[in-house]
């Protein structure tokens, strides 16, 4: 018989004993004191959190399930770390193992809330089956590893049990000093009543995207730790590369960055971009997978960059990384289905609520991009929570695979879900949740037999297990490792999405079935940042509008705006998308106008003045002038004007009045479609007076003189008559 001990609480240090003690000695006088103080809820000494001093992993098990017999060994190795600032010596990995098998998807999600140290199994002892640690200073890690014959496993019900380590020192023989826990499932070998049972996974090739107010990717650091050999997004290429019948999820958004990265993280291109096309022959065309010729940057772009300003260490760390994950994405890829997401991820429901035109903009952009890449996939919804509300249900995509969670539903869960035509593949929440503290729940051992548990309690149902990988899971550092035990398995059958639902029909659900939680109604893309993106799109058009030769800027703003409506941005604390509009609106306000401090035209039937237009851009632009004035005054609209790069030129603008006095025109510098960029300059304008007091003092003039001529002429005649009345006398 092997030697078994159970698992005990470790017991509290002397100082934690002193605060117990003290506590307890206090409970009369705060009962008596809050008798007369408001009500606080009460929090017993034993929630104080406890942690182990030594940590534990399991990085390595050499098989996902047990199998009815007795035979074989079971190898697991892992690390184990000194937490404490003392030595510890005699330290000893013990295995452990559940007697009671987890026979329900219900008990094994509830199983894998227990705390750390609760009593799950028993701890085996048997010489031979444990590892011996060397001394550990504090904060060293060794690494362990130790093989455990099958009988002293003496499990032999169908079910799931609890699997583990246990770390002792020598000075506490029978208590855990750490831990570490997972599931392991035992399964009847296939018999005619339990076929293999159809598992098909799903994952997602998504990552948060931020770009800087400039265009350019942010947060290098973070980037060069996840694409480099041995990084995370790197250890999801050489994961899926070796797992059969894999679904990639993939954001082109991620792609996009990440070929930015690898140019050098340029900032946003306005340069001409107008040139002739190149033919499919040339651009590589469609192709069933990613050709590396279009996945990497041309040479001549990298030279270019270089040529134009050195880039520093980080700049050139991340290009460096970004190209070997690159290089990797095309092997990666090949021979499995995709799934395309719209463009950045968006928050489905969100944008299904306040503005279904900019989810339509990101599944254009899905497909634009994918196709300059040359990747083929199939449209897809797949939201990293699996909810979806009945807004976002009625915009999905005809013909789209969409992906749900099994929570997104009420009562019995089905395979296909039917929401009045629009059709989704329910997936399983416990296989995505990960497994049991204390070790990370999305650790690539707690993932992976987190999965193929679910996949054991489902053996015989009829059912497929569809999952989707939760995006924070650490995919393993050996692929193979992971992977040779899960192809193994011979009551596991990988299949395609389209494989695992063969033969089931959809269930029609109703509206009232469908769960969306409020703590998803609360997380999402506020409307306000919606509307800034929305802006955002509209500034990018307008910028294109204004760049003479560029044709591109307003699809790259486009694909920055959406960055900033994904589900990853629903935790971001600084909004992006207002910093870019920022940029951008500074960018088309650095295109001016000036005008005279006063114009006063010759007449009220019209004349010209002059006004200056600056380029302050280093690319040429083409803009107009409009004017903004009341009624009494009017400005003609200029034509196109064509301005060089940093330049400036003068011409007259047209203006008439209808009455006299002044007035001022609003000058305002826009697009080719007389949308305002920003710059403008106001000007007084008055016709000339002169005109009318000449004309004054001509008639008074003349007045004066026809007077003086009468009065002559009157006297004259008046003295005739009396000359001649004198001389009759």
């Amino acid at each position: 018989m092997p030697v078994r001990q159970h698992q005990a609480r470790p017991p509290r240090p002397p100082g934690r004993v002193v605060i117990t003690l003290v506590l307890t000695l206090l409970a009369p006088l705060l009962l008596m004191l809050s008798t007369t103080t408001l009500a606080a809820p009460a929090r017993a000494v034993d929630d104080i959190e406890e942690t182990d001093p030594l940590t534990v992993s399991i990085d390595q098990l050499d098989t996902v399930s047990l199998d009815g017999r007795t035979k074989g060994r079971i190898t697991v190795r892992g690390k184990v770390s000194n937490t404490t600032e003392e030595e510890w010596a005699g330290v000893n990995v013990y295995p452990f193992v559940g007697d009671t098998p987890i026979t329900t998807s219900k008990e094994l999600a509830e199983a894998a809330k227990l705390p750390a140290d609760a009593l799950v199994g028993e701890r085996i002892v048997a010489e031979g089956a444990y590892a011996k640690i060397p001394d550990l200073a504090p904060g060293e890690t060794y690494s362990w590893s130790l093989t455990v014959p099958r009988k002293l496993l003496q499990v032999t019900e169908p079910g799931v049990y609890w699997f583990g380590v246990h770390a002792l020192g020598a000075t506490t023989p029978k208590t855990a000093d750490g831990r570490a826990r997972t599931f392991l499932p035992l399964v009847k070998e296939p018999n005619k009543r339990a076929k293999a049972e159809k598992v098909s996974l799903v994952m997602p090739l998504r990552r948060s995207v931020v770009y800087d107010a400039d265009g350019s990717v942010s947060y290098l650091p973070g980037w060069t730790r996840d694409l480099r050999a041995g990084g995370r997004l790197y250890r999801m290429l050489e994961t899926g590369a070796e797992m059969p019948s894999l679904t990639w999820a993939i954001d082109p958004a991620l792609i996009d960055a990440v070929r930015n990265l690898a140019e050098g993280n340029p900032a946003r291109n306005l340069a001409p971009t107008d040139g002739p096309e190149e033919s499919p022959e040339e651009s590589g065309g469609e192709s069933a997978s990613a050709s590396a010729s279009a996945l990497l940057p041309s040479p001549s772009a990298s030279t270019d960059a270089d040529a134009e300003e050195p880039i520093d260490e980080e700049t050139e760390a991340a290009q460096q990384a970004a190209t070997t994950w690159l290089g990797r994405l095309e092997d990666a890829l090949a021979g499995h289905n995709l799934l395309a997401l719209p463009y950045a991820d968006p928050d489905l429901s969100a944008l299904a609520t306040s503005d279904p035109d900019l989810l339509a903009s990101a599944r254009e952009q899905t497909s634009r991009a994918l196709a300059e890449l040359g990747i083929k996939a199939t449209p897809a919804a797949a939201p990293p929570t699996g909810y979806l509300d009945r807004a976002a249900v009625n915009l999905l995509e005809p013909g789209a695979v969409n992906l749900v969670s099994d929570r997104m539903f009420r009562g019995t869960k089905p395979v296909l879900a039917d929401l009045d035509g629009h059709e989704m593949i329910v997936t399983s929440s416990g296989a995505a949740a990960g497994g049991p503290g204390p070790n990370d729940s999305l650790d690539a051992i707690s993932v992976r037999q987190r999965l193929v548990a679910e996949a054991a309690l489902l053996r015989g149902s009829g059912k497929p297990l569809v999952a989707v990988l939760p995006d924070g899971w650490h995919p393993p550092q050996e692929a193979a490792s992971f992977v040779a035990p899960w192809n193994k398995a011979a009551w596991i059958s990988s299949s395609t999405l389209t494989e695992a639902v063969a033969g089931h029909k959809a269930t029609s659900v109703t509206a009232e079935k469908l769960r969306y939680p409020r703590r998803e109604m609360r997380t999402e893309i506020s409307a306000e940042r919606i509307r800034t993106a929305n802006e955002l799109v509209g500034a990018g058009e307008m910028l294109q509008r204004v760049l003479t030769h560029n044709d591109e800027v307003a699809a790259d703003i486009l694909n920055e705006a959406l960055t900033t409506t994904s589900y990853s941005a629903r935790r971001g604390y600084t909004d992006a998308g207002a910093d870019a509009l920022s940029h951008v609106g500074a960018q088309l306000s650095s295109i001016t106008v000036s005008v005279p401090p006063k114009v006063i035209l010759s007449s009220m039937k019209g004349g010209e003045f002059q006004v200056s237009l600056s380029n302050e851009l280093d690319e040429p632009v083409t803009v107009r002038l409009d004017a903004m004035t009341d009624e009494s005054l009017r400005v003609a609209t200029s034509e196109p004007v064509q301005l060089d790069a940093n330049s400036k030129a003068s011409f007259n603008l047209a203006a008439s009045m209808r009455d006299t006095g002044t007035h001022t025109a609003l000058i305002v510098v826009t697009d080719t479609k007389g949308n305002p960029l920003g710059a403008h300059a106001s000007v007084p304008i008055r016709p000339s007076q002169v005109s009318g007091v000449i004309w004054w003092f001509v008639g008074t003039g003349c007045a004066l003189l026809f007077a003086a001529i009468a009065v002559r002429l009157t006297r004259r005649i008046m003295k005739a008559k009396k000359a001649r009345t004198t001389g009759e006398l």
